[in-house]
């Protein structure tokens, strides 16, 4: 459960993009946290108090007004303004927790930014999290107290599933899910314009290549007993069409390249962090 805040505001949102948007939708469409006990700091104050008349959570007059609001705050800012912005906050702080979702900025980074009372979470939400489907990376420092890390799953579990891993690994977790759903976007694109090719309109293409996609999907997390390689032998007749594309493909050597793109992508990671 989320901790309630002292003050009546139990998650800040140290900027309000996108992302943060979409975590704050998540908690108050699943009950955790409704907006009225919700605080948030953008720079862009304009779009900030529009929302805030919108939805009812409260646009807090700066940064330093916004970490003494609640006991845990979302550093949702983008990585190149977070040593700025925490900065310009320590004075403020004391025991919160700080759950940070900026790409590339490290657990030993963030450590350096805040007092030592302050508690610390980085996570990796991807983009599905936008529709309450995301895939969220999370991790903490070695000896924090197993609290600060269940605050922070029940926040992000609003908008999707969490996976715990070291942060040793984030660079190939984020490859995976990170930047994963850009590869099935690019391949669903490549099947619809296929499609097309062959003479379907389309927005018939478009329907039939992303509710096939869904389904697949939602066929291999409820049928756990069965192996990718065993769902794709169900749709595989010897002889057959399917068998025909995917000679193709792996012809064109696909999972060797899905590989490359994996390791390109942990490798550029590496050297952001």
């Amino acid at each position: 459960m989320v901790r309630r805040g002292p003050k009546g505001f139990d998650v800040a949102f140290l900027g309000y993009g996108r992302m943060a948007q979409a975590i704050s939708r998540g908690l108050d469409q699943g009950g955790q946290v409704p907006y009225a006990r919700q605080a948030a700091y953008d720079i862009l104050t304009a779009d900030l108090n529009k929302l805030s008349s919108q939805k009812g959570f409260k646009a807090a007059a700066d940064a330093n007004e916004l970490v003494k609001l609640s006991p845990l705050v979302i550093v949702a800012v983008k990585p190149h303004q977070v040593k700025k912005v925490l900065e310009e906050v320590r004075p403020e702080v004391s025991d919160q927790l700080f759950v940070s979702i900026a790409a590339g900025v490290t657990l030993e980074a963030l450590a350096a930014l805040l007092p030592s009372s302050a508690g610390i979470i980085r996570v990796i939400p991807n983009l599905p999290a936008l529709v309450g489907q995301g895939m969220t990376l999370i991790c903490d420092p070695q000896g924090a107290p197993p609290e600060n890390l269940q605050r922070a799953k029940d926040i992000f579990e609003a908008v999707g599933s969490v996976v715990v891993l070291d942060e040793g690994h984030f660079n190939e977790g984020t490859a995976v899910s990170g930047s994963g759903p850009a590869y099935f976007f690019l391949f669903m694109e490549a099947m619809i314009r296929g499609a097309v090719r062959l003479g379907l309109t389309w927005d018939a293409a478009r329907e039939l290549v992303l509710k096939t996609a869904l389904g697949s999907a939602q066929a291999a997390i409820d049928l756990p007993e069965l192996s990718l390689a065993d769902l794709r032998d169900q749709v595989t007749s010897p002889g057959g069409t399917t068998a025909e594309g995917l000679l193709e493909l792996e012809e064109g050597a696909l999972t060797a390249m899905v590989h490359r793109a994996l390791k390109a992508a942990s490798d550029k990671g590496s050297k952001l962090t």
